[in-house]
């Protein structure tokens, strides 16, 4: 603790305080004075902020009465143009869908194509590639 006269650290257990020599029981009364001064500026704060937000609370409670119609009438605007925009989205999807799916079958058809031209190239490659491993192998094994 600190000294709440001088602000010099308070040792435990001294009954003063070393750089001032104020007494511990001065130093005591001071402290409960300091914290019933922050008790009353907290309850006074405290007081001030509620009769402030009863004073705001008609001017709010105008604000928005004032502004809701204008916003629900934005709503009521923003809706045709909103339904009209997901309408549009679905035709969008609606009209690529066979497209879409056409792309996918020559795709499938292009792949197929594809495998079933380089399967015996790749065939033949595992045979040689086989082969010759087997050979590698015998000529290690004879050494």
């Amino acid at each position: 603790m600190n000294c709440p006269n001088c602000g010099a650290e308070f040792p435990a257990g001294a009954a003063v305080c070393p750089a001032c020599g104020a007494p511990r029981s001065e130093i005591d009364r001071l402290l409960r004075t300091a914290e019933k001064a922050v008790d009353r500026a907290v309850e006074t704060g405290a007081a001030a902020l509620n009769r402030a937000a009863k004073e705001l609370e008609p001017v709010v409670d105008k604000a928005v009465k004032t502004v809701r119609p204008a916003v629900q009438d934005v709503a009521r605007a923003l809706k045709p143009i909103a339904d009209a925009t997901v309408q549009a989205t679905k035709d969008v999807a609606k009209a690529v869908r066979p497209a879409a799916e056409a792309t996918v079958k020559v795709a499938k058809e292009a792949a197929d194509k594809t495998v079933a031209a380089v399967k015996p190239a790749v065939e033949k490659a595992a045979e040689k590639t086989g082969e010759a491993a087997q050979k590698v192998k015998e000529k290690v094994w004879k050494r």
